[in-house]
């Protein structure tokens, strides 16, 4: 990473997976009528891309869901924030203190990882009350914004769609935990003469030892051997926790026919096409989770988080959504026959063409804010 910095004195910086994630950040004296002038207005710049990396006897392709943008102060405060960033970014929240600030940053809806270059973004201004003035600047991402988008030479690409997922989440997790923590990027800087300062490089000193290569070697070969195709037992093998170690994992066409996963935080996951018919899914946090074209009749998903989901062509049939919250929701050409959808939250969810919606239900979701297309739509809609 490469960084321009304008009366702000550059301390470290370092990008540790630069062809992954690269950021840039621009302090520029603010104009002002006094010659000293003790604003500075900031400016981001930063890269994300699908980054191939070997592992084991292969190698894999790491691709990031979100991230959070953290910046603190000494001896400064905030002037000015930038709520908005840019168009093309989602923000989920921006944490506000006089020193302090941090933006959650989210893929857009319809993608699967971030991608592309976005510069020139203005994050706001900062007021020096005292020199020296520092700043120091962190990019992080949590286990569930990493995902493994692609493999070659680990596995038998027959391998179940259950061991499939167990396996890439495995990897997922164990790259994150070894080498995109606790900072993928970060930096520092200063106004005035500051003479010393704790680098945020000290707590990335760490390498993957040969010992846990070789543990995860065995493990994905126990996993890849197993006799059972039960998600829950190839989980228990793994040693992942099927209630927190899914969100944001690869479950594309895995079957969880009767699974239980009440309470499972499973945000953001890939379930197309996949089996979930009679799952326990109550309370369970599927928001912005992918689940076109899966199978949920008879499923209980009483008081879960399906806001922001993907359910076009999934079968409700016989689910019971009771006090589900949809809001936001892709619902178009799903089975809603003999759906239970009391006490749902359906505000700005899209419906249309669904089979088993009477006139009477869809008039009285209409207006509790959902909004219905009903036009006929030409040829084959692939999932998204």
């Amino acid at each position: 990473m490469q960084n321009t910095v304008s009366n702000m004195r550059l301390l470290e910086l370092e990008n540790r997976c630069p062809d992954f994630v690269s950021i840039q950040l621009e302090a520029i004296a603010a104009q002002s009528n006094d010659n000293e002038s003790n604003k500075f207005d900031l400016y981001w710049n930063i890269s994300f891309k699908p980054q191939w990396q070997s592992l084991l006897d292969g190698r894999v392709k790491l691709g990031l869901k979100g991230g959070k943008l953290n910046l603190t102060l000494d001896n400064g405060k905030f002037t000015r924030i930038n709520r908005q960033l840019a168009r093309e970014l989602t923000i989920t929240a921006a944490e506000t203190t006089k020193t302090n600030v941090s933006w959650l940053l989210e893929i857009e809806a319809g993608k699967s990882v971030l991608t592309g270059s976005f510069r020139g973004i203005e994050l706001g201004t900062i007021e020096a009350i005292a020199h020296p003035c520092s700043l120091a600047v962190t990019f992080t991402v949590d286990s569930a914004a990493v995902c493994v988008s692609d493999t070659e030479d680990l596995w038998s690409h027959n391998i179940s769609p259950n061991k499939h997922a167990v396996l890439e989440r495995k990897l997922s997790l164990f790259l994150w935990e070894n080498q995109l923590t606790p900072y993928l990027s970060w930096a520092q800087l200063a106004s005035g003469e500051l003479e010393s300062w704790q680098s945020l490089g000290e707590k990335n000193r760490q390498t993957i030892s040969y010992s846990r290569l070789s543990q995860l070697k065995d493990l994905t070969q126990q996993i890849y051997a197993a006799k059972t195709n039960d998600l829950l037992e190839l989980t228990r093998l793994a040693g992942l926790n099927p209630l927190t170690d899914f969100a944001g994992g690869n479950l594309l066409g895995a079957d969880l026919n009767n699974t239980n996963l009440s309470g499972a935080n499973l945000t953001r996951a890939n379930l197309r096409g996949a089996n979930l018919t009679d799952a326990d899914l109550s309370e369970a946090n599927l928001s912005h989770a992918k689940l076109s074209g899966a199978d949920l009749s008879g499923a209980y998903l009483d008081n879960a988080d399906l806001s922001h989901a993907d359910l076009h062509r999934a079968s409700l049939v016989l689910a019971n959504l009771s006090n589900v919250n949809l809001s936001n929701a892709n619902l178009e050409e799903a089975n809603l026959s003999n759906t239970n959808l009391s006490g749902i939250k359906i505000a700005a969810a899209k419906l249309g063409n669904n089979p088993g919606i009477s006139e009477r239900t869809k008039l009285s979701l209409e207006q509790q804010g959902a909004i219905w297309d009903d036009i006929s739509l030409k040829g084959d809609r692939s999932f998204s």
